[in-house]
């Protein structure tokens, strides 16, 4: 999505400016992809959404367990306001 981003304002400022400057712009990208900071920043999104993940697969395995209890609710709306905590 980010990416399409770039490439749509790219070519907006492409369009107003030329040729020249929408190579311009295209090498400023490529240069910041190539970039140590931008490789960091994917491998941070990468470890928070790993994380993130693992948290909601424990969240969703300590619900199961008590939905599958007796007495648990049987309507799934029920189901995920028991997951969520009963907002």
């Amino acid at each position: 999505m980010g990416l399409l981003l770039v490439f749509a304002a790219g070519y907006v400022m492409g369009s107003r400016a030329g040729g020249e400057s929408l190579d311009e712009v295209v090498d400023a990208v490529h240069a910041i992809r190539e970039s140590d900071e931008f490789h960091d920043f994917v491998k941070a999104v990468r470890t928070h959404a790993a994380h993130s993940l693992r948290e909601m697969a424990a969240m969703v395995e300590r619900a199961r367990e008590r939905t599958d209890e007796p007495g648990a609710p049987t309507d799934l709306v029920a189901r995920v306001r028991l997951i969520v905590g009963g907002r």
